[in-house]
């Protein structure tokens, strides 16, 4: 996909991705595949083929929790993909607007979820400027599949653009654990928006780009 290419996701009031114990469960937040093109976009496979996704995105967060990102789901491979029931597991990450700031946010969730914040340093392309209504600019998020010497996991990285430089967010490691066949796993690509405050009018809108996940031969 050209980086010019664009998509957008709006997301309405009420709408989050998140599991929390003992009782909380949602999982309503729109998500979505960029247009097709000339070159398809293979958006889900086997967990042990993929490699790595990629996505770049911008918002104008105004409400507590606003969010956009990348979001990677993981269902055993009897389930549909498209299945209307929540993945029993998934990744997501992105920026997050939280206490005043965009910042970076990653979600992870095995059986209840855990959540990681980090700046959102300013640069040219990504403003890390406080309060309602203030851009947060092109962020880019790397999701990769990564092996050493201690086994294989997932690692997080925000990637800045004018470098190409990869800054670690977080390494996921439960992901590749206690599968039996990863062929029976299969993982889902999909650009995600959320707007979790209900008492609030009007969507949140997430503007994407660069969407690119790469698997194994």
């Amino acid at each position: 996909m050209a980086p010019t290419d664009t998509f957008t996701i709006t997301a309405n009031p009420g709408t989050d991705i998140w599991r929390k114990p003992p009782t909380t469960d949602v999982f309503n937040a729109p998500t979505a595949l960029p247009p097709p093109g000339p070159h398809p976009l293979r958006a889900s496979g086997p967990l042990s083929a993929f490699l790595s996704a990629r996505l770049s995105f911008t918002f104008t967060p105004q409400e507590q929790y606003d969010q956009g990102g990348i979001l990677l789901s993981f269902r055993r491979r009897p389930n549909s993909p498209s299945s209307d029931a929540p993945p029993p597991q998934w990744i997501k990450s992105g920026v997050e607007f939280y206490n005043g700031l965009p910042r970076l946010s990653t979600v992870a969730c095995e059986r209840w979820a855990d959540w990681s914040v980090a700046d959102l340093d300013s640069s040219p392309s990504s403003s890390s400027k406080g309060g309602k209504g203030v851009e947060t600019g092109w962020t880019t998020i790397l999701v990769e599949k990564d092996r050493d010497g201690n086994g294989t996991s997932l690692w997080v990285y925000r990637v800045v653009e004018e470098t190409g430089e990869k800054v670690p967010l977080r390494e996921i490691c439960w992901v590749f654990a206690d599968r039996g066949e990863e062929e029976d796993w299969v993982v889902e690509v999909h650009a995600m928006a959320a707007r979790p405050e209900k008492a609030v009018e009007g969507g949140l809108e997430v503007e994407f780009r660069g969407l690119d996940v790469k698997w194994a031969e």
